[in-house]
């Protein structure tokens, strides 16, 4: 993040007010750290806030001492955000990204989708920023690449309904109040960002792979691993979001890789990696909870209005997010 960061670029946050939620996920972590060199800049924030459901990990645990730094360990759905005193920028990431979580806790994504968001809009400043989080299951149903103008065509008795219709009914209530409150608003479409930053246990794929080539010294697939995905490596993502939320001008984005794979040369890849053994399962785990058979955006709404992304080779990324996990195995009490 401090190649992002470039204090006299974001001279406009001096003495703002900053809000993230879900500030200790993958995508918080490195928001917090951009934030954090602002801070360290002639033009430093004000008041930087973070909301975050489980225990503050313990990498992070120098932030108690910075009193520029508030810190607010809440679920955000029993959160009463009228204490919550406007902010200048407010960024919304909390929420269940795996889909695991999210099916487990339907009612609770819906309404960190919907009512939080409705309550976090409402603590936004006039002539504020926001930016949502969205997601490229948005786009559930349709194959091969897509773009912002598109939706996908799943129904609401879809497997992932309770994540996929939240996050287009969020869009739409960011929209209309982007509208009725005068606030500079904006959604990001994320496909699928990894990197070192995850915990222990995450359900998504990726890191499942990781962690049972790290445990078992093997990884047995799910199903023959046929769909396609296109990942995002986490920093980058950061930077895309930062962009989106600081200098873009439309209000919806897609947020992702270029690289196609297929689950099976994922698993091979990281298998190579670490020296392990790759094995089919004879389950179709993925048809259960509704995997898509295609998840990959087209970021060229991105890239026109910005500059072509020069991302991080998958390859690359695996290997940074092996070590991290590598750690985080081995020290039990991250």
């Amino acid at each position: 993040t401090k190649k992002i960061h470039k204090g006299s670029k974001f001279k406009f946050l001096k003495n703002k007010t900053i809000l993230i939620t879900g500030a200790t996920g993958l995508l918080g972590n490195y928001m917090v750290a951009f934030f954090l060199n602002t801070l360290e800049s002639k033009y430093s924030p004000k008041k930087i806030s973070l909301i975050f459901k489980n225990n503050l990990p313990s990498y992070l645990n120098f932030l108690k001492v910075n009193k520029r730094i508030d810190l607010i360990q809440k679920d955000l759905t029993k959160l009463n955000t009228s204490n919550i005193k406007k902010q200048d920028y407010i960024i919304h990431l909390a929420g269940y990204g795996q889909p695991f979580k999210f099916m487990k806790n339907e009612m609770k994504t819906f309404h960190l989708n919907t009512v939080t968001l409705e309550c976090l809009i409402r603590r936004t400043k006039s002539n504020g920023n926001f930016l949502y989080l969205s997601s490229s299951e948005i786009y559930s149903g349709l194959n091969g690449m897509v773009n912002e103008n598109q939706v996908g065509n799943t129904n609401t008795d879809h497997p992932r309904s309770c994540y996929i219709e939240s996050k287009r009914g969020g869009e739409t209530i960011l929209n209309i109040y982007k509208k009725k409150l005068s606030i500079k608003a904006k959604s990001a479409r994320l496909c699928l960002a990894y990197g070192p930053g995850t915990k222990k246990g995450d359900a998504r794929v990726l890191n499942q792979f990781i962690e049972k080539g790290l445990s078992k010294k093997n990884i047995t697939m799910n199903d023959s691993g046929t769909a396609i995905r296109s990942y995002i490596y986490v920093a980058d993502a950061t930077k895309m979001l930062l962009n989106i939320l600081f200098f873009g001008k439309h209000s919806i984005y897609n947020v992702g890789g270029k690289e196609k794979i297929s689950i099976k040369k994922l698993a091979n890849k990281i298998g190579k990696i670490l020296k392990v053994p790759v094995m089919e399962s004879s389950k179709i785990y993925s048809k259960k909870i509704g995997s898509p058979k295609h998840a990959m955006v087209d970021i060229g709404l991105y890239e026109k209005e910005f500059k072509k992304m020069s991302l991080t080779k998958l390859d690359e990324g695996l290997r940074d997010t092996i070590e991290w996990q590598r750690k985080i195995y081995q020290n039990k009490n991250k």
